[in-house]
Protein backbone atom coordinates (compact mmCIF):
# COMPACT_ATOMS: atom_id res chain seq x y z
CA UNK A 1 0.00 0.00 0.00
CA UNK A 2 3.07 2.50 1.19
CA UNK A 3 4.35 1.98 -2.47
CA UNK A 4 1.52 2.71 -4.27
CA UNK A 5 0.49 6.00 -2.16
CA UNK A 6 4.59 6.89 -3.48
CA UNK A 7 4.06 6.16 -6.97
CA UNK A 8 0.58 8.25 -7.37
CA UNK A 9 2.23 10.77 -5.47
CA UNK A 10 5.45 11.09 -7.32
CA UNK A 11 3.71 10.29 -10.42
CA UNK A 12 1.24 12.93 -9.92
CA UNK A 13 4.06 15.83 -8.97
CA UNK A 14 5.47 14.38 -13.05
CA UNK A 15 2.71 15.65 -14.39
CA UNK A 16 2.15 18.48 -12.91
CA UNK A 17 5.71 19.78 -13.99
CA UNK A 18 4.37 20.88 -17.23
CA UNK A 19 1.64 23.14 -15.40
CA UNK A 20 1.12 25.59 -13.58
CA UNK A 21 -1.43 27.26 -11.11
CA UNK A 22 -0.95 30.53 -10.25
CA UNK A 23 -1.68 33.51 -7.75
CA UNK A 24 -0.60 36.60 -7.72
CA UNK A 25 0.88 37.87 -3.88
CA UNK A 26 2.41 41.42 -4.93
CA UNK A 27 2.67 43.10 -8.47
CA UNK A 28 4.51 46.26 -9.05
CA UNK A 29 4.27 48.06 -12.01
CA UNK A 30 6.73 49.72 -14.79
CA UNK A 31 5.85 53.32 -16.06
CA UNK A 32 2.01 52.34 -14.62
CA UNK A 33 1.91 49.12 -16.66
CA UNK A 34 2.13 45.73 -14.85
CA UNK A 35 4.94 43.36 -15.39
CA UNK A 36 5.50 39.76 -15.28
CA UNK A 37 9.56 40.68 -14.16
CA UNK A 38 7.98 42.94 -11.52
CA UNK A 39 5.39 40.46 -10.21
CA UNK A 40 5.53 37.97 -7.31
CA UNK A 41 3.30 34.70 -8.53
CA UNK A 42 3.08 31.71 -5.98
CA UNK A 43 3.17 28.80 -8.03
CA UNK A 44 1.89 25.11 -7.60
CA UNK A 45 5.47 24.12 -8.46
CA UNK A 46 6.55 26.33 -5.49
CA UNK A 47 4.76 23.93 -3.32
CA UNK A 48 6.01 21.15 -5.01
CA UNK A 49 9.28 22.01 -3.92
CA UNK A 50 8.47 22.51 -0.67
CA UNK A 51 6.80 19.60 0.03
CA UNK A 52 8.93 17.70 -1.97
CA UNK A 53 12.03 19.13 0.17
CA UNK A 54 9.74 18.26 3.19
CA UNK A 55 9.36 14.80 2.71
CA UNK A 56 13.22 14.14 1.83
CA UNK A 57 14.09 15.82 5.18
CA UNK A 58 11.61 13.43 6.70
CA UNK A 59 12.99 10.52 5.33
CA UNK A 60 16.98 11.57 5.87
CA UNK A 61 16.92 13.56 9.54
CA UNK A 62 19.00 16.32 7.40
CA UNK A 63 18.64 19.98 6.54
CA UNK A 64 19.76 21.21 3.49
CA UNK A 65 23.63 21.93 3.15
CA UNK A 66 24.20 20.73 6.60
CA UNK A 67 26.51 17.84 5.95
CA UNK A 68 29.44 20.28 7.41
CA UNK A 69 31.78 19.94 4.46
CA UNK A 70 33.59 22.70 2.58
CA UNK A 71 30.99 22.84 -0.59
CA UNK A 72 28.64 22.66 1.98
CA UNK A 73 29.63 25.96 3.95
CA UNK A 74 30.19 27.24 0.34
CA UNK A 75 26.69 26.92 -0.43
CA UNK A 76 25.49 28.65 2.68
CA UNK A 77 27.63 31.27 2.27
CA UNK A 78 26.08 31.77 -1.63
CA UNK A 79 22.49 31.51 0.12
CA UNK A 80 23.82 34.12 2.69
CA UNK A 81 25.03 36.65 0.52
CA UNK A 82 21.62 36.59 -1.76
CA UNK A 83 19.67 36.86 1.10
CA UNK A 84 21.66 39.92 2.60
CA UNK A 85 20.85 41.99 -0.78
CA UNK A 86 17.46 42.38 0.92
CA UNK A 87 19.30 45.17 2.27
CA UNK A 88 19.73 47.29 -0.11
CA UNK A 89 18.04 46.40 -2.82
CA UNK A 90 14.86 47.80 -4.73
CA UNK A 91 12.09 45.76 -4.04
CA UNK A 92 13.40 42.97 -1.08
CA UNK A 93 9.91 40.87 -1.37
CA UNK A 94 11.12 39.65 -5.02
CA UNK A 95 14.61 39.34 -4.32
CA UNK A 96 13.67 37.06 -0.95
CA UNK A 97 10.82 35.06 -2.73
CA UNK A 98 13.05 34.39 -5.84
CA UNK A 99 15.93 33.22 -3.30
CA UNK A 100 13.53 30.88 -1.41
CA UNK A 101 12.75 29.62 -4.50
CA UNK A 102 16.39 29.04 -6.06
CA UNK A 103 17.51 27.30 -2.31
CA UNK A 104 14.43 25.32 -2.74
CA UNK A 105 15.55 24.28 -6.22
CA UNK A 106 19.57 23.50 -5.32
CA UNK A 107 18.11 21.89 -2.16
CA UNK A 108 16.35 19.14 -4.23
CA UNK A 109 19.60 18.26 -5.85
CA UNK A 110 21.64 18.36 -2.66
CA UNK A 111 19.69 15.73 -1.29
CA UNK A 112 19.71 13.45 -4.40
CA UNK A 113 23.52 14.11 -4.82
CA UNK A 114 24.37 12.93 -0.77
CA UNK A 115 21.83 10.48 -0.35
CA UNK A 116 21.53 8.44 -4.10
CA UNK A 117 19.07 5.59 -2.79
CA UNK A 118 16.63 8.35 -3.34
CA UNK A 119 17.00 8.69 -7.23
CA UNK A 120 15.40 5.27 -7.49
CA UNK A 121 11.97 7.40 -6.98
CA UNK A 122 12.87 9.50 -9.83
CA UNK A 123 11.50 7.10 -12.61
CA UNK A 124 8.11 8.14 -11.50
CA UNK A 125 8.39 11.37 -11.50
CA UNK A 126 9.91 10.68 -15.28
CA UNK A 127 6.80 8.57 -16.37
CA UNK A 128 4.02 11.60 -15.18
CA UNK A 129 5.88 14.23 -16.92
CA UNK A 130 5.74 12.18 -19.76
CA UNK A 131 2.31 11.52 -19.40
CA UNK A 132 1.75 15.60 -18.85
CA UNK A 133 3.54 16.00 -22.10
CA UNK A 134 0.99 14.16 -24.05
CA UNK A 135 -1.53 16.28 -22.23
CA UNK A 136 0.45 19.15 -23.55
CA UNK A 137 0.21 18.03 -27.16
CA UNK A 138 -3.58 17.75 -27.32
CA UNK A 139 -3.50 21.74 -26.24
CA UNK A 140 -0.71 22.51 -28.62
CA UNK A 141 -2.09 21.04 -31.52
CA UNK A 142 -5.43 22.69 -30.86
CA UNK A 143 -3.74 26.00 -30.02
CA UNK A 144 -2.08 26.06 -33.30
CA UNK A 145 -5.18 24.71 -35.40
CA UNK A 146 -7.40 27.25 -34.09
CA UNK A 147 -5.05 30.08 -33.67
CA UNK A 148 -6.26 31.37 -30.24
CA UNK A 149 -6.08 29.83 -26.24
CA UNK A 150 -8.75 27.49 -25.09
CA UNK A 151 -9.92 29.36 -22.45
CA UNK A 152 -8.47 26.42 -19.80
CA UNK A 153 -9.22 26.66 -16.51
CA UNK A 154 -7.56 26.78 -13.21
CA UNK A 155 -3.92 26.12 -15.40
CA UNK A 156 -2.19 29.52 -16.99
CA UNK A 157 -2.85 29.50 -20.81
CA UNK A 158 -1.58 32.99 -22.12
CA UNK A 159 -4.34 34.50 -23.79
CA UNK A 160 -3.33 34.09 -27.72
CA UNK A 161 -4.30 35.82 -31.28
CA UNK A 162 -2.74 36.91 -34.13
CA UNK A 163 -4.23 40.22 -33.47
CA UNK A 164 -2.50 40.57 -29.93
CA UNK A 165 0.51 42.71 -29.49
CA UNK A 166 3.41 40.49 -27.39
CA UNK A 167 2.19 37.34 -28.98
CA UNK A 168 4.59 35.04 -30.15
CA UNK A 169 4.14 34.32 -34.45
CA UNK A 170 5.51 33.10 -37.28
CA UNK A 171 5.49 34.27 -40.69
CA UNK A 172 4.92 31.15 -43.14
CA UNK A 173 4.50 31.53 -46.65
CA UNK A 174 3.08 35.34 -46.00
CA UNK A 175 0.38 34.41 -43.61
CA UNK A 176 1.24 34.85 -40.35
CA UNK A 177 0.70 32.01 -37.29
CA UNK A 178 0.74 31.94 -33.65
CA UNK A 179 3.31 29.81 -32.25
CA UNK A 180 2.06 27.16 -30.18
CA UNK A 181 2.46 27.81 -26.27
CA UNK A 182 0.83 25.16 -24.65
CA UNK A 183 0.84 26.21 -20.80
CA UNK A 184 4.35 27.76 -21.00
CA UNK A 185 4.88 31.44 -20.72
CA UNK A 186 6.56 31.60 -24.29
CA UNK A 187 7.18 29.22 -27.46
CA UNK A 188 10.86 28.76 -26.82
CA UNK A 189 10.36 27.44 -22.81
CA UNK A 190 8.00 24.86 -24.76
CA UNK A 191 10.52 23.90 -27.51
CA UNK A 192 12.68 23.57 -24.42
CA UNK A 193 10.99 21.35 -22.23
CA UNK A 194 10.29 19.15 -25.64
CA UNK A 195 14.29 18.74 -25.99
CA UNK A 196 14.75 17.75 -22.45
CA UNK A 197 12.29 15.37 -22.73
CA UNK A 198 13.21 13.94 -25.21
CA UNK A 199 16.93 13.42 -23.93
CA UNK A 200 15.63 11.34 -21.28
CA UNK A 201 13.75 8.93 -24.09
CA UNK A 202 16.88 8.66 -25.61
CA UNK A 203 19.48 8.71 -22.93
CA UNK A 204 19.19 4.87 -22.35
CA UNK A 205 20.58 4.14 -26.03
CA UNK A 206 23.14 7.63 -25.66
CA UNK A 207 24.51 5.90 -22.73
CA UNK A 208 24.79 7.88 -19.30
CA UNK A 209 28.07 9.47 -20.03
CA UNK A 210 26.90 11.00 -23.05
CA UNK A 211 23.26 11.89 -22.20
CA UNK A 212 24.94 14.07 -19.79
CA UNK A 213 27.11 15.83 -22.05
CA UNK A 214 24.72 16.56 -24.30
CA UNK A 215 21.50 17.12 -21.59
CA UNK A 216 24.56 20.20 -20.22
CA UNK A 217 25.29 21.33 -23.67
CA UNK A 218 21.73 21.70 -24.17
CA UNK A 219 21.46 23.85 -20.85
CA UNK A 220 24.57 25.85 -22.04
CA UNK A 221 23.34 26.78 -24.86
CA UNK A 222 19.70 27.64 -24.37
CA UNK A 223 20.88 29.76 -21.45
CA UNK A 224 23.40 31.74 -23.48
CA UNK A 225 20.50 32.29 -25.88
CA UNK A 226 17.77 33.12 -23.32
CA UNK A 227 17.14 33.84 -19.50
CA UNK A 228 14.36 31.59 -19.38
CA UNK A 229 16.12 29.06 -17.27
CA UNK A 230 15.90 31.19 -14.17
CA UNK A 231 13.10 33.69 -15.38
CA UNK A 232 10.26 30.17 -15.72
CA UNK A 233 10.01 28.19 -12.87
CA UNK A 234 8.48 25.38 -15.59
CA UNK A 235 11.89 25.41 -17.46
CA UNK A 236 13.94 26.03 -14.04
CA UNK A 237 11.92 22.87 -12.20
CA UNK A 238 12.05 20.35 -15.27
CA UNK A 239 15.64 21.42 -15.89
CA UNK A 240 16.16 20.30 -12.35
CA UNK A 241 14.33 16.95 -12.95
CA UNK A 242 16.50 15.80 -15.88
CA UNK A 243 19.83 16.55 -14.81
CA UNK A 244 19.02 14.94 -11.56
CA UNK A 245 17.85 12.09 -13.17
CA UNK A 246 20.55 11.72 -16.04
CA UNK A 247 22.99 11.98 -12.92
CA UNK A 248 21.79 9.84 -10.25
CA UNK A 249 18.96 8.09 -11.51
CA UNK A 250 18.92 4.28 -13.20
CA UNK A 251 18.29 4.77 -16.99
CA UNK A 252 15.72 2.18 -17.71
CA UNK A 253 13.69 2.03 -21.11
CA UNK A 254 10.67 2.97 -20.56
CA UNK A 255 8.42 0.70 -22.71
CA UNK A 256 8.97 0.26 -26.69
CA UNK A 257 5.47 1.41 -28.18
CA UNK A 258 5.16 4.37 -25.29
CA UNK A 259 8.82 5.46 -26.08
CA UNK A 260 7.83 5.53 -29.63
CA UNK A 261 4.75 7.64 -29.65
CA UNK A 262 5.86 9.90 -26.79
CA UNK A 263 8.88 10.66 -29.82
CA UNK A 264 6.67 11.51 -32.26
CA UNK A 265 4.61 13.38 -30.03
CA UNK A 266 7.56 15.17 -28.61
CA UNK A 267 9.00 16.14 -32.65
CA UNK A 268 5.48 17.44 -33.30
CA UNK A 269 5.48 19.84 -30.41
CA UNK A 270 9.03 20.83 -30.98
CA UNK A 271 8.39 21.54 -34.59
CA UNK A 272 4.72 24.12 -33.52
CA UNK A 273 6.92 25.87 -31.21
CA UNK A 274 8.77 27.26 -34.42
CA UNK A 275 11.72 27.80 -31.89
CA UNK A 276 14.76 28.25 -34.07
CA UNK A 277 16.80 27.00 -31.10
CA UNK A 278 14.70 23.95 -30.34
CA UNK A 279 14.80 23.19 -33.89
CA UNK A 280 18.32 23.15 -34.06
CA UNK A 281 18.76 21.12 -30.89
CA UNK A 282 16.34 18.49 -32.50
CA UNK A 283 18.66 18.16 -35.44
CA UNK A 284 21.59 17.40 -33.20
CA UNK A 285 19.74 15.47 -30.68
CA UNK A 286 18.53 12.82 -33.82
CA UNK A 287 21.97 12.92 -35.43
CA UNK A 288 23.32 12.33 -32.10
CA UNK A 289 20.67 9.62 -31.20
CA UNK A 290 20.75 7.64 -35.02
CA UNK A 291 24.61 7.52 -34.91
CA UNK A 292 24.48 6.18 -31.75
CA UNK A 293 22.37 3.06 -32.33
CA UNK A 294 24.75 2.27 -35.67
CA UNK A 295 27.73 1.69 -33.06
CA UNK A 296 25.96 -1.02 -30.97
CA UNK A 297 28.26 -3.87 -31.07
CA UNK A 298 27.15 -6.95 -33.44
CA UNK A 299 24.78 -4.47 -35.40
CA UNK A 300 24.54 -4.92 -38.75
CA UNK A 301 23.08 -2.37 -41.20
CA UNK A 302 19.88 -4.93 -41.88
CA UNK A 303 19.46 -4.52 -38.04
CA UNK A 304 19.68 -0.80 -38.67
CA UNK A 305 17.24 -0.49 -41.46
CA UNK A 306 14.71 -3.00 -39.43
CA UNK A 307 14.37 -0.50 -36.42
CA UNK A 308 14.24 2.70 -38.71
CA UNK A 309 11.12 0.86 -40.76
CA UNK A 310 9.46 -0.12 -37.22
CA UNK A 311 8.98 3.81 -36.11
CA UNK A 312 6.69 5.61 -37.07
CA UNK A 313 7.60 7.38 -40.75
CA UNK A 314 7.03 10.95 -39.17
CA UNK A 315 9.64 10.50 -36.99
CA UNK A 316 11.92 9.41 -39.46
CA UNK A 317 11.07 12.36 -41.68
CA UNK A 318 10.73 14.97 -38.60
CA UNK A 319 14.50 15.30 -39.09
CA UNK A 320 14.56 16.59 -42.78
CA UNK A 321 11.17 18.66 -42.14
CA UNK A 322 12.17 20.10 -39.18
CA UNK A 323 15.33 21.40 -40.89
CA UNK A 324 12.80 22.59 -43.63
CA UNK A 325 10.79 24.27 -41.58
CA UNK A 326 13.54 26.24 -39.51
CA UNK A 327 15.24 27.12 -43.59
CA UNK A 328 12.43 28.26 -45.38
CA UNK A 329 9.68 29.49 -43.73
CA UNK A 330 11.29 31.46 -40.79
CA UNK A 331 12.12 34.84 -42.70
CA UNK A 332 15.87 35.83 -42.14
CA UNK A 333 14.16 39.29 -41.97
CA UNK A 334 12.56 38.13 -38.51
CA UNK A 335 16.17 36.51 -37.44
CA UNK A 336 17.72 39.88 -37.97
CA UNK A 337 15.02 41.40 -36.04
CA UNK A 338 15.52 39.13 -32.70
CA UNK A 339 18.92 39.75 -33.28
CA UNK A 340 19.04 43.63 -33.40
CA UNK A 341 16.64 43.52 -30.24
CA UNK A 342 18.77 41.29 -28.26
CA UNK A 343 22.10 43.21 -29.24
CA UNK A 344 19.91 46.10 -27.45
CA UNK A 345 19.32 43.62 -24.36
CA UNK A 346 23.24 43.11 -24.31
CA UNK A 347 23.89 46.72 -24.03
CA UNK A 348 21.29 46.78 -21.30
CA UNK A 349 23.21 44.26 -19.48
CA UNK A 350 26.67 46.08 -19.71
CA UNK A 351 25.61 49.13 -18.08
CA UNK A 352 23.88 47.60 -14.90
CA UNK A 353 26.93 45.35 -14.65
CA UNK A 354 29.33 48.04 -15.01
CA UNK A 355 27.72 50.48 -12.28
CA UNK A 356 26.79 47.49 -9.82
CA UNK A 357 30.06 45.27 -10.78
CA UNK A 358 30.85 43.28 -7.49
CA UNK A 359 27.22 43.59 -5.09
CA UNK A 360 24.59 43.48 -8.44
CA UNK A 361 21.07 44.66 -8.96
CA UNK A 362 19.76 41.96 -6.86
CA UNK A 363 18.31 38.94 -7.43
CA UNK A 364 15.39 39.93 -9.36
CA UNK A 365 15.98 42.94 -9.96
CA UNK A 366 17.35 43.03 -13.10
CA UNK A 367 13.72 44.66 -15.18
CA UNK A 368 13.16 47.61 -12.44
CA UNK A 369 16.79 48.98 -12.72
CA UNK A 370 16.59 49.60 -16.38
CA UNK A 371 15.92 53.37 -17.20
CA UNK A 372 12.93 54.98 -17.97
CA UNK A 373 12.18 56.28 -21.68
CA UNK A 374 11.30 53.05 -24.11
CA UNK A 375 9.12 51.37 -25.32
CA UNK A 376 7.32 48.09 -23.19
CA UNK A 377 8.08 45.48 -24.93
CA UNK A 378 12.34 46.54 -24.08
CA UNK A 379 11.77 46.09 -20.23
CA UNK A 380 12.56 42.49 -20.38
CA UNK A 381 15.75 40.33 -18.60
CA UNK A 382 18.79 40.33 -21.28
CA UNK A 383 18.67 37.23 -22.65
CA UNK A 384 22.00 35.28 -21.59
CA UNK A 385 21.46 33.39 -18.57
CA UNK A 386 24.93 34.02 -17.64
CA UNK A 387 25.09 38.14 -18.27
CA UNK A 388 21.89 38.19 -15.77
CA UNK A 389 23.36 36.29 -13.08
CA UNK A 390 25.99 38.74 -13.46
CA UNK A 391 23.67 41.82 -12.98
CA UNK A 392 21.78 40.27 -10.46
CA UNK A 393 24.64 39.01 -7.85
CA UNK A 394 27.46 40.69 -8.96
CA UNK A 395 30.82 39.07 -10.28
CA UNK A 396 31.72 38.02 -6.80
CA UNK A 397 28.54 35.39 -5.86
CA UNK A 398 29.00 35.07 -9.88
CA UNK A 399 32.27 33.47 -8.98
CA UNK A 400 31.42 31.79 -6.17
CA UNK A 401 28.46 30.20 -7.55
CA UNK A 402 30.43 28.91 -10.67
CA UNK A 403 33.23 27.28 -8.26
CA UNK A 404 30.39 25.65 -6.31
CA UNK A 405 29.47 24.04 -9.65
CA UNK A 406 32.93 23.26 -10.53
CA UNK A 407 33.56 21.40 -6.66
CA UNK A 408 29.79 19.58 -7.00
CA UNK A 409 31.46 18.37 -10.68
CA UNK A 410 34.82 16.55 -9.05
CA UNK A 411 32.67 15.34 -6.19
CA UNK A 412 30.37 13.41 -8.98
CA UNK A 413 33.45 12.43 -10.84
CA UNK A 414 35.07 10.84 -7.76
CA UNK A 415 32.26 10.29 -5.74
CA UNK A 416 30.70 10.79 -2.42
CA UNK A 417 30.23 8.62 -0.05
CA UNK A 418 26.92 6.91 0.13
CA UNK A 419 24.75 7.18 3.31
CA UNK A 420 22.67 5.03 4.56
Amino acid sequence: MQNKIKLFIYTSIGISLPFLIRTTLFQYSIRGVSSPYATIYLHSLDIVFFVIILHLWWRTKKLPFSNKKNVDKLWISLFFLIFIQVLWVKYPLITWFLGIRFYLGLALIWYISRFRYLAKDLKYSINGFFMGMLAQAIIVVSQFGLQQNLGLPFVVEPPLSTQLAGVAKVDIFNNTFIRAYGTFPHPNILGYVGILALILLYSQKLGKKLAIIICSATILIAGFIDHYIITSIQAFGISILTATYLLYGKLDGFGKVFSKFIILILHLIILLSFSKTAIVLLLLLDFAYLTRLTQKSMFHVEQFQRILKSLPRFFVNAISLSGIIFLWTIPYSQIIDTISKRFLYFQDSVQLISSNLWVGVGLGQYVVNLPDGRELWQYEPVHNMFLLLISELGVFVFILLISIFCIECYNYVYGYKKQR
